[in-house]
Formats: structure tokens, sequence, C-alpha cells
């Protein structure tokens, strides 16, 4: 069992009764994970420390809004969980880029490992994934595609927050918490996938596509502590 305690209630984030938009704009448009010029080794406070780090239950920053949506749909809609890597050293970066109009990309929550950023509402179809935007919920996890598993474990803090996210809205949502392949997105079938699988599921347009958050990220121990997570909350 873990030792973080789970929170009390639900998180203080504001949920609208919005009618839903269409899906099928949403569904061209992803993040390219880029960040803004100058992101650096550490998340740094504007007054330059490193800040200190969050409780996993603490109620995610709202310090920046992403600029690039593609409308709102109900909370009935979402019924995925989508997994990034940010291609970035922090969260409180990649957050700050997302508020940025040239920014190419958006998701719902960033992480890294002392920090969670929040920066659009659930009722917000986010540029993150093509064929999982209305759908789908979607973390960053702040580190690279290119990461092998050992250098993901060691960042188990940010693994740890991402899983503790991914549970809480897993249960708040009703999303089964099981890893979905190709097959299973072809199928309409509801849980977690990689923005890696979504790509395969929905090519991109202009081809290529993202392999985030890696072949190295440790999906088999994420999906665990996401479990052991699960069991904890009650929202």
């Amino acid at each position: 069992m873990s030792n973080v305690q789970p929170p009390a209630g639900p998180e203080l984030e504001e949920e609208f009764d919005l009618e839903a938009l269409l899906a099928s704009p949403a569904e061209e448009h992803g993040t390219d994970h880029s960040t803004a010029p100058g992101d650096e080794e550490a998340a740094e406070t504007e007054a330059g420390g490193i800040p200190q780090p969050q409780p996993l239950a603490a109620v995610c920053k709202r310090d920046f809004k992403a600029q690039r949506t593609q409308g709102s749909r109900a909370v009935s809609q979402i019924r995925l969980i989508i997994i990034h890597s940010t291609e970035s050293h922090s969260a409180r970066s990649s957050a700050n880029w997302f508020a940025n109009p040239n920014s190419k990309g958006s998701a719902h929550i960033l992480v890294d490992d002392n920090e969670c950023y929040r920066t659009l509402d659930d009722t917000v179809i986010p540029w993150g994934a093509p064929g999982a935007n209305t759908h789908g919920f979607h973390v960053e996890h702040t580190g690279f595609a290119a990461w092998d598993r050992a250098k993901w474990m060691s960042h188990e803090q940010t693994l740890r927050r991402g899983a503790f996210k991914s549970a809480f809205h897993a249960v708040k949502f009703g999303i089964p918490i099981q890893l979905l392949n190709v097959a299973d997105l072809k199928n309409g079938r509801s849980g977690f996938a990689t923005h890696a699988t979504v790509s395969k599921f929905h090519p991109p347009k202009k081809g290529g596509g993202h392999t985030d958050p890696g072949a190295g990220f440790p999906l088999d121990h994420y999906m665990e502590l996401v479990e052991q997570f699960a069991t904890e909350i009650d929202v």
C-alpha cells in the first residue's frame, strides 16, 4: 500500500455542463511537444529556487492556461487517459509554453518530480493527440521519449505523480484501468493509451507521428501504480 494519503474529496477543479461540439475537427490537432526557448534543467520558481515538492494529492497549480484548444465537450464523453512525455525538463516550462499562442499543442495536466500544472479544464478539448482529443484526458510527464527505462525510473516521483493524477481522473470519469492497443482504440474501448499508440491508430495527415512517452517508459510499473492509487481514491 502507498504511504500517500488520498484526498478526502474531489480536487477543487471547475466542471461546466457544456454541450460537446462536433468531434471531427478536434481530431486533426496534436501537440508537437515543443518547449519555449531557454528551458532549464530543473523546474524553477520565478524567484529562481527549486520548488518544494507538492503532495501527490495536491490540486494542480493553475498558473498557465493553454491557448490551443478545439472547443468544449461534456465530461461524459471522456473515456481515455492519454499518456505523453513533455520533451522538456520541467512541467512548469511546458505549461508556460502551452500558454504561448505560438505553441502547437495542449494537454490537461503536466507533472514532474515536484509539481503538477493544470492548463485546461476537463470540458475543454485539447490539441493533444489526433484521434483521441474529444474523448481523451491528456497527461504530460516531464521527460523525453528517448529516455531508457532506467532514466525514467530515476524520476519515480514524476511517475507516481502522473499515476496518481491518472488514477484520480480514471475513477472520476469511470474509465477502466487497462492499457489499450491499436485494435482496442479502433473498437472504441475505454482505458489508457500512449500518444505513440494513438498515432498508430490515427496517423497524422502530414505523415510522421509521435513516439512518446517512448519505448523506455515503464508502462508496467506505471499501470501498477495507477491500480494501487485507484483503490485508495474516493471521489
